[in-house]
């Protein structure tokens, strides 16, 4: 089964978190621009746990914010 968190659903900062259960140690953090119907992936950072990944989205979330 796979699970996907989204953290942001900006059009300029899609930001979302996927974890399978057939690889329960690896986190992915995706970020996306969207325009229309198509989506760019803009960077793609794995990890080893929840918490650490979580943490790393927030904290892209909140730079976009910034500016």
């Amino acid at each position: 089964m796979k699970e996907i968190f989204v953290i942001s659903n900006d059009r300029d900062c899609f930001i979302e978190l996927t974890h399978r259960d057939s690889d329960p140690s690896v986190w992915i953090v995706r970020r996306w621009t969207k325009f229309m119907w198509f989506k760019k992936r803009i960077s793609s950072d794995w990890f080893i746990n929840r918490s650490q990944a979580f943490a790393y989205a927030k904290e892209m979330k909140r730079e976009h914010d910034r500016y």
